[in-house]
């Protein structure tokens, strides 16, 4: 029964992410099309399920949701409303599942993301049906959060690389057959991202089918200081080149 489990789940990302990497391209087409386009993302998912009532544990903030099944259907709720509101990408709620704020336990932070990830594909599959999109056309992306494994906006705090890696790499585990692509988000330093790069590159490595079928693509976006530039000092003009060169020499897209 597992292993029949494990290949529906492989199965079916399969389909998401060819759906989903196409969705994003070809929201990056019409972006590059005319500067008046616009993606629009949600918003703040933690802050939000606060306001609809889930205790504001400030240890672990928004994981709170996830930690506990109660809250499970807010955060779907919280989905659903940025979609209503036309949010075209939705983050899974798994921001806050980190080693920083005790979640070290690999297997476990898997399992809690997974829950992150199942919740919000469950939130587009069911608004996409009940509009009658097409699984290639969905009402919105399926983002997975990779978030700062210690603290945000603080570069001097992040993991040595290879620790930095390992845990990026539990979190894609459990990210990976829900999400149409994968976002580091809130990266403090260029160090932090290419750690996420890494991981996903061992990742994609890692898996016993290969193939770019089974690969999702990754956005990342930099946390800026009051100088324009990211919070460890580098210009982020020069860190995204870099940034994207160091992804493609990993063959991450």
């Amino acid at each position: 029964a597992y292993n029949s489990k494990q290949t529906r789940h492989r199965s079916r990302t399969v389909d998401q992410q060819s759906h989903g990497t196409a969705l994003l391209r070809r929201h990056l087409e019409r972006l590059q099309s005319s500067p008046s386009e616009t993606l629009l993302l949600d918003g703040g998912t933690g802050e939000e399920i606060f306001l609809r009532g889930v205790p504001d544990d400030r240890k672990i903030w928004s994981a709170t949701a996830i930690v506990h099944e109660q809250y499970h259907s807010v955060v779907e709720d919280v989905h659903n409303s940025f979609i209503d509101a036309g949010s075209q990408a939705i983050t899974t709620n798994s921001y806050g599942i980190t080693p920083g704020v005790g979640f070290t336990d690999g297997k476990e932070v898997t399992r809690l993301v997974g829950i992150a990830g199942e919740i919000a594909r469950r939130a587009v599959t069911v608004r996409s049906a009940a509009e009658s999109k097409s699984e290639s056309n969905p009402v919105a992306l399926v983002l997975g959060s990779l978030g700062p494994q210690v603290e945000s906006y603080r570069p001097d705090l992040i993991m040595k690389h290879d620790d930095g890696v390992r845990a990026y790499l539990s979190v894609i585990a459990g990210l990976h057959p829900y999400v149409d692509v994968f976002l580091a988000e809130t990266m403090s330093c260029r160090e932090e991202a290419q750690q996420a790069i890494d991981a996903l590159s061992n990742f994609y490595n890692s898996l016993p089918v290969k193939g770019d079928a089974l690969k999702q693509p990754m956005l990342a976006s930099f946390t800026l200081g009051s100088d324009g530039k990211i919070r460890s000092g580098e210009s982020v003009v020069d860190a995204i080149p870099m940034l994207i060169e160091y992804a493609h020499d990993k063959r991450v897209e």
